[in-house]
């Protein structure tokens, strides 16, 4: 098995919980190092020389520096050979997934999560009533998406999960905590118990804490 995995973010980043969680799941041991945002650890020199966007989360193995947390997954699949599909068909239909959450669902949650660490003084953001508005109503359409196409049982893409389940899932627990009530799409609350069924899951703050740490 791979060893020497650094994972560089924050528990409040779902897309550092996405890496953590897959990581986690395969019962791979990584060091996390707590990149704090409201120190403007991101904005440091030496993460800004890690990280060539400055984002979480990063990920270093066997001397190389990987970013977005997609690409990682992908990487990570390949590597540990966890959580991949059997066929060429089911890896294409993985990946659109990885780019579907990418594109909508993702950043829709992180817009909703922004709102609510401002409100909760967690980062200096300020978002106007009617724009917070905007954010709970883009994602909510983009839950309709989702539960339209997430299946009746199995997982997204097969009976067995793969990495779009774990992309996909890791918005969902800041979803709640924006006060989101899961339970109006039925077939995506049944989807993500059966996430949270998989032996060795944690929800992200279970997994991280906000300082460095050595997780096995």
């Amino acid at each position: 098995m791979s060893e020497g995995f650094v994972l560089y973010g924050s528990p409040n980043s779902p897309f550092t919980y996405k890496v953590g969680l897959m990581l986690y799941l395969s019962g791979q041991p990584f060091s996390f190092r707590y990149i704090n945002f409201r120190k403007d650890m991101h904005l440091s020199p030496w993460f800004q020389k890690l990280s060539r966007w400055g984002q979480v989360p990063v990920l270093e193995h066997d001397g190389q520096v990987l970013v977005q947390s997609p690409a990682i997954l992908e990487y990570l699949a390949d590597v540990l050979d966890r959580f991949t599909a059997g066929s060429a068909i089911g890896r294409q239909a993985v990946r659109e997934w990885l780019y579907w959450n990418t594109d909508l669902m993702g950043s829709a949650v992180l817009a909703n999560w922004g709102v609510y660490l401002g409100r909760n003084k967690l980062l200096p953001i300020a978002v106007a009533p009617e724009v917070a508005d905007y954010f709970r109503d883009r994602a909510a359409r983009v839950f309709g998406q989702f539960e339209a196409q997430v299946p009746e049982d199995g997982f997204l893409v097969g009976s067995s999960p793969t990495i779009a389940d774990i992309c996909c899932y890791g918005d969902l627990p800041y979803a709640r905590l924006c006060d989101f009530d899961l339970k109006q799409w039925p077939k995506t609350t049944a989807w993500a118990g059966r996430v949270e069924a998989l032996n060795r899951f944690k929800a992200p703050f279970e997994l991280m804490d906000t300082a460095d740490a050595e997780i096995a």
